[in-house]
């Protein structure tokens, strides 16, 4: 049996080696030794900083237990 895929991509906290701005909002300057969301994709990296990462994930685990919460009524 195949392993199950995972909805999460990968991601975590780092520290930027350098400054420069967020990926979401260009606004927001992430400067050298700040912690930052990384996202890996498709051989990329995409850095955002902490306040859009807060956004985004917020709303991500917000549509993933809405989605749970069908599965879990269609299984019912």
């Amino acid at each position: 049996m195949p392993r199950p895929k995972s909805v999460v991509v990968s991601m975590g906290i780092t520290t930027a080696g350098r400054a420069h701005g967020c990926r979401y909002n260009k606004n927001h300057r992430l400067e050298k030794d700040m912690s930052r969301l990384t996202i890996k994709e498709d051989g990329d990296e995409h850095h955002y900083c902490l306040p859009c990462a807060r956004t985004f994930l917020l709303q991500g685990s917000e549509r993933l237990r809405i989605l749970l919460a069908e599965v879990e009524r269609l299984l019912s």
